[in-house]
């Protein structure tokens, strides 16, 4: 496993994560990609929930975040276009590349700083993929799609290496846009922009991918230039084995034979209930079978969607129940 990189944190078997955001508190009024007093304030109480709860990998809940691509623009000064839906009802306002691209600061390096100072287990740092970045801002400049994937690489590249020097073990780049740009997977500009951002990287680098259909392209997800993929399976666990046929690959030639693997067990879609503990630890046991013990546990994505602080604080508590349970059945035998 890739989680050599790791080593000294000591992380316990199936280390429990989490993809980044969490539905924000009423009291924080404005989230336009950068810290302020309410913000700190939403950090600090889920960091400590997170500790509380046991959760081995901690996120910042990003209650900074006004959407994950939009604050890419703000921070690069680019004009924003109005609102533009993206599904459901779903809006944000997309930025505009009307000139070459130049990261002049910081864009969420301030926010991992912040976070980590908050505690001792490691805080995982966030980005956006330039897949993403370019799928979700609006191009006038370039006009040509590997060199804006690669133009917003560079970006995020400078990005990861500021998050380094402030400490960063661990860095997650963001691409749920992959499941719409899967031509992009099989020519390869896909993996080249994420290379462009990982290569020569000392932190242990994640990947999250989320809403596609990922037997369309699962034999590139082995070669992906990361150290570990993180992916939506909830739903297909439940399916098993015999129906899901993203499982039966997998089965057949398991990711963790390539990349270390954290598989989604937590559905976060809002018109879903809190799962049982006996739901938890079926799906476990599932993802087991399938990949073997080497892997993380956490939820499908971030709970922005969920928007609802209960709910998704009950979904993380019975997720930290069902590894604790996991764990001792391993152990046991």
């Amino acid at each position: 496993m890739r989680t050599s990189k790791l080593e000294d944190l000591n992380l316990p078997l199936f280390p429990i994560t989490q993809v980044g955001s969490f539905p924000k508190p009423d009291y924080v009024k404005s989230a336009v990609g950068r810290l302020n007093l309410e913000s700190r304030r939403a950090t600090e109480e889920f960091v400590r929930f997170q500790e509380e709860i046991g959760i081995d990998v901690l996120v910042d809940g990003e209650f900074y975040r006004g959407d994950m691509a939009t604050d890419y623009a703000r921070a690069l000064d680019l004009p924003l276009a109005d609102w533009t839906r993206s599904y459901d009802n779903r809006f944000w306002k997309k930025g505009i590349v009307d000139r070459p691209l130049e990261r002049a600061s910081e864009i969420q390096t301030e926010q991992f700083r912040y976070a980590q100072s908050l505690t001792k287990r490691p805080i995982k740092a966030m980005l956006t993929g330039p897949t993403t970045l370019a799928d979700w801002n609006f191009d006038k400049y370039y006009k040509d799609r590997e060199k804006l994937v690669f133009a917003w690489a560079e970006i995020v590249r400078e990005e990861a290496e500021g998050l380094e020097k402030a400490g960063a073990r661990i860095i997650q780049i963001d691409e749920p846009a992959i499941g719409e740009r899967i031509s992009e997977v099989h020519d390869g500009l896909f993996q080249e922009g994420l290379r462009r951002v990982t290569e020569g990287l000392k932190a242990y680098t994640i990947t999250h991918v989320c809403y596609g259909d990922f037997s369309l392209f699962y034999e590139s997800l082995k070669d992906l230039p990361i150290d570990q993929i993180d992916i939506e399976l909830s739903n297909n666990l439940d399916l098993g084995l015999k129906k899901s046929k993203m499982l039966q690959l997998i089965k057949e030639d398991p990711l963790t034979n390539y990349r270390d693997v954290a598989v989604g067990i937590i559905d976060v879609r809002p018109p879903y209930r809190v799962e049982s503990l006996d739901i938890i630890i079926r799906r476990i046991e599932n993802a087991i079978e399938i990949f073997g013990q080497n892997i993380w546990v956490k939820p499908d994505c971030g709970f922005r969607t969920t928007k609802d602080i209960e709910k998704a604080s009950e979904k993380l508590i019975v997720l930290t129940r069902g590894v604790s349970r996991a764990r001792e059945k391993v152990l046991d035998r």
